[in-house]
């Protein structure tokens, strides 16, 4: 007697009843209908209801898409129009008159150190990353020009890393398609005007700008140091930058912004189109607002913002300064650490 005959034989002896699970052997299927067949015999094998439910098909009209796209672009225009009426144009400049990105950035960072160079006007002078940076700058600006014959490398520099870009660069430069340092100024409205405008509010300076085409364009930024741990800054003035081109070429539509990290032979690329920079310019506007209409500037002395303040008293490891030490709510001051 095997082991299935002696269960049965013990469940008669206790009186229980022997329950037999009906087993449906259902074929792979094959295809969809052999698909629904195996579930439906699954289901009567549990005694349960088989229910096929099928996606109801929506047929949409090509006007009905046409329609529908054109109340979305008439909802991203009004959308645009209200962020544009929200934008406050009518009001007194205070200390200081006119931002940059880089004064726009300082400022929030710590109003005091705007303070003491814009207000107080206190001299500052470069420091040897900044004094390399601006002679590399200038010599790849004359060698797109075509004014000399070798790139401003370095031990640090990796040009070979973004030769094809340069030489494109130079290309479009002899094609007329490029522009370079040129001097951007905006009014409290935006329209464009040149830096000795009476009522000049923004100023910017692209290291080059490329007319592609009449629909788009491309801004290039030239940065020596570092790219880890800059992106965020660099894609907010990348922004800025764009919302001036915006401005000074109503008819594009495509703004590709780049930064070109020279000593890391790298690139950062974000891309703009004019909808996108309508809804992000309010933001920029009251920053920059904010930054023209203080009166009473704050300090924010933390070990943060003033380690490598050019007005602190922080020091490196070989004991140099940072800064010229003007500012008297210095985090450091007194302190021998740096």
């Amino acid at each position: 007697m095997n082991f299935a005959e002696k269960l049965k034989a013990k469940a008669l002896e206790t009186g229980q009843k022997s329950i037999e699970k009906e087993v449906v052997v259902v074929d792979k299927a094959a295809n969809k209908e052999g698909l629904a067949a195996m579930l439906g015999a699954r289901a009567k094998a549990t005694n349960q209801k088989s229910v096929v439910t099928q996606a109801p098909t929506t047929n949409i009209k090509k006007a009905g898409d046409l329609n529908a796209l054109s109340n979305a672009l008439k909802q991203a225009k009004e959308t645009r129009e209200e962020v544009r009426g929200a934008m406050v144009i009518d009001f007194p400049t205070a200390a200081v008159r006119a931002w940059s990105f880089s004064t726009l950035k300082k400022f929030e960072n710590c109003q005091w150190a705007v303070k003491l160079g814009k207000v107080d006007k206190i001299y500052v002078e470069s420091g040897e990353a900044a004094q390399r940076g601006t002679m590399i700058h200038d010599g790849c600006e004359e060698w797109v020009r075509g004014n000399i014959a070798e790139l401003p490398a370095d031990p640090r520099t990796k040009f070979d890393q973004l030769s094809d870009d340069f030489t494109t660069l130079r290309e479009e430069f002899r094609a007329g398609k490029v522009t370079m340092e040129e001097n951007w100024g905006i009014r409290k409205d935006w329209s464009p005007c040149e830096w000795d405008d009476d009522e000049l509010w923004g100023r910017a300076k692209l290291d080059a700008f490329v007319l592609e085409n009449e629909h788009s364009c491309r801004i290039i930024d030239h940065k020596t140091g570092r790219k880890f741990g800059n992106e965020m800054k660099h894609a907010d003035q990348g922004l800025s930058y764009a919302l001036h081109a915006m401005y000074r070429y109503p008819e594009l539509d495509i703004f590709r912004v780049e930064f070109w990290y020279i000593d890391e032979g790298v690139k950062m690329i974000r891309t703009f189109n004019r909808r996108q920079l309508g809804m992000l310019i309010l933001r920029m506007h009251n920053r920059a607002k904010k930054l023209t209409t203080t009166k009473d500037f704050i300090p924010s002395a933390n070990a943060h913002t003033c380690r490598f303040c050019e007005y602190g008293c922080n020091r490196n490891k070989e004991g140099k300064a940072y800064g010229n030490g003007a500012c008297g709510f210095d985090h450091y001051r007194g302190l021998d650490v740096a």
